[in-house]
């Protein structure tokens, strides 16, 4: 029996990445995030609809997270991994940031997540086995200026990540945050136009810049690396990484 994956915010970005990675290694996969419906019918195709459970999903609503956990228990009649990968991003001083901003942030970001936790927690207790796996940021670990919802929000991500790891330690489920550096997501691209069109250079100056200031090693991190750390983690080499923050990011931290 094929294990299953559930993903929030796998219907882009690095959470679409991991689940084409497991996928591919056999996994039945259950995708949400707020997108068109072009979008959902596009990926529709692109995984079998045996194998696939795609949904649009405001993730601000709790019915919302409990209904899709529900149909994809019912379809596949397993929860083995969930990984938390939706998120949002803004940048504003702390007395410009929009306080509907803010709660938006920390809904989708860390709120989303809990609830997903406690809804997929006592099916993988059920079945003896579990992971949990928490996409939090480099900025997890450290802060920048002007990103108070995202840094606050994935900070509380690796707090989170703690906790269940003691609340689980003596049983077969782990839980960890992976915290990448800068990947070359469509957030990041945004932030890369920002800079070129603030001062008026080139996108690749830009994102040479953007690099400099934070990255040392002057290369983004793939999606496929964050991917491959997801897949380990789901390993029988990692039973005992548990409430772990493993942190990708090319020497960022390290400063």
């Amino acid at each position: 029996m094929s294990k299953t994956i559930i993903i929030s915010g796998g219907t882009s970005g690095i959470g679409l990445d991991i689940a084409r990675f497991f996928y591919q290694r056999g996994f039945n996969i259950s995708l949400c995030g707020k997108v068109k419906s072009s979008l959902i019918q596009k990926l529709k195709k692109e995984f079998s609809s045996e194998d696939s459970l795609i949904q649009s999903l405001d993730l601000t609503k709790r019915s919302n997270i409990k209904k899709f956990v529900q149909s994809t228990f019912k379809k596949f009649r397993s929860i083995d991994v969930l990984v938390n990968c939706a998120g949002r991003q803004h940048v504003a001083p702390i007395e410009k940031f929009k306080d509907e901003i803010w709660t938006n942030i920390i809904d989708i970001n860390l709120n989303a997540a809990f609830f997903m936790i406690k809804e997929t927690l006592p099916m993988m207790r059920k079945a003896k086995w579990g992971r949990i796996i928490n996409i939090s940021s480099v900025h997890g670990t450290v802060a920048s200026p002007f990103k108070a919802g995202y840094v606050s929000s994935k900070h509380g991500l690796v707090g989170l990540s703690k906790v269940i790891a003691l609340e689980t330690a003596k049983e077969n489920i782990t839980c960890n945050a992976i915290c990448p550096g800068f990947v070359l997501t469509d957030l990041i691209e945004d932030q890369i136009k920002t800079i070129a069109k603030k001062k008026n250079i080139s996108y690749a100056k830009a994102k040479t810049q953007l690099l400099k200031e934070k990255q040392p090693s002057m290369e983004f991190v793939t999606r496929s690396d964050v991917a491959s750390m997801a897949y380990y983690l789901t390993t029988d080499a990692a039973a005992q990484i548990t409430g772990s923050n493993l942190i990708i990011d090319g020497g960022w931290s390290a400063q």
